[in-house]
């Protein structure tokens, strides 16, 4: 992995690089952000950058070719250590382990790397074990725990690493790099990264689930025609969505961006900019006063907030498209 590949990344990319060039590497490092933004690509480029014994004067990149950036690049690498969850935790047997390891000569490599994934799963004691060694470290040895919920780390593990924030990516970024790695996938991928939050890893999810696609075909036919349904109707269709809260918010999005591309349609502005292609005839069906569609798009964002607080996904979206309906029947 290399510094090159991370993308939308450059503020945290950047201290990295300027640690590198003042020589102040932190003995350990907390990369906290979103899910499916780069944070472990990062900490593994970071580790490849620091045990290349081929590095090119003047520029911040591993050379991909020593035995060290090889080892690395194929998981082998014995002085990069990578630490999952056990489960739902990383338990102090496994802390313990590691840091056996940590005490061990270095193979042939000027850093030893330990990278910590999810680190916010340590249990308590696990967390506690750490500590010891974060705050006597080792020389020439750096930590890189990775976390999309630092709340959940202790403050006494958050005081001993430097912290890194990593930001949410762009849609077109992320509709980007799917374009390249899902060529086949075109007409769903602008859907799929207005709905992936900024994150990767859920627009590959999201490209992956069938089901999205048959409940978003269900919903947009719901959709274009529910100025002419029976409140009972709505009702009956929401029932499906008792128990699922993760379906129910990604149908509260979908409703965001179809109303959000209604809301353009109405103005009449450029139809590449919509995101729902596929369904171009049904959008300009939908002749809507702008404040009204304003106001839906409200409704579909309480919703979320609702699902947010564990209410019934079945009255949030009962609740959101009754009073669409009210609305756009006037």
């Amino acid at each position: 992995m290399q510094f090159s590949e991370i993308k939308g990344q450059e503020q945290a990319i950047h201290i990295l690089h300027r640690a590198i060039e003042t020589r102040h590497i932190a003995h350990a490092y907390l990369f906290t952000g979103p899910e499916g933004v780069g944070k472990k690509k990062t900490a593994l480029a970071l580790a490849q950058y620091l045990n290349c014994t081929n590095k090119a004067d003047g520029i911040i990149q591993s050379c991909g070719v020593c035995p060290s950036c090889v080892q690395a690049q194929s998981g082998s690498q014995p002085d990069i250590i990578v630490l999952e969850p056990d489960g739902n935790s990383i338990k102090i047997e496994q802390i313990r382990t590691l840091l056996a390891k940590v005490t061990l000569r270095n193979y042939d490599s000027t850093y030893k790397v330990i990278l910590i994934n999810d680190a916010h799963l340590m249990t308590e004691q696990a967390a506690n074990c750490l500590l010891k060694t974060l705050e006597e470290p080792t020389e020439n040895t750096v930590f890189l725990l990775i976390t999309s919920q630092m709340q959940n780390l202790p403050i006494t593990i958050l005081s001993r690493c430097q912290q890194i924030q990593f930001q949410s990516l762009s849609p077109a970024l992320i509709q980007e790099l799917l374009q390249k790695l899902y060529p086949a996938q075109q007409s769903r991928i602008g859907l799929i990264a207005a709905l992936a939050g900024g994150s990767m890893h859920t627009a590959e999810e999201l490209l992956a689930n069938e089901e999205l696609s048959q409940a978003r075909q269900d919903f947009y036919q719901l959709l274009a025609k529910l100025n002419t349904m029976r409140p009972a109707q709505i009702i009956a269709w929401c029932e499906q969505w008792e128990k699922n809260k993760k379906m129910a918010r990604t149908l509260l999005e979908l409703g965001q961006i179809w109303y959000h591309d209604v809301l353009l349609t109405v103005m009449h502005s450029d139809s590449r900019l919509l995101v729902n292609q596929d369904y171009l005839a049904e959008l300009r069906t939908q002749q809507l006063a702008a404040e009204h569609v304003l106001n839906i798009l409200q409704y579909f964002r309480t919703g979320m907030e609702q699902l947010e607080y564990n209410a019934s996904p079945r009255l949030v979206m009962e609740v959101a498209l009754l009073k669409t309906q009210i609305l756009i029947s006037k």
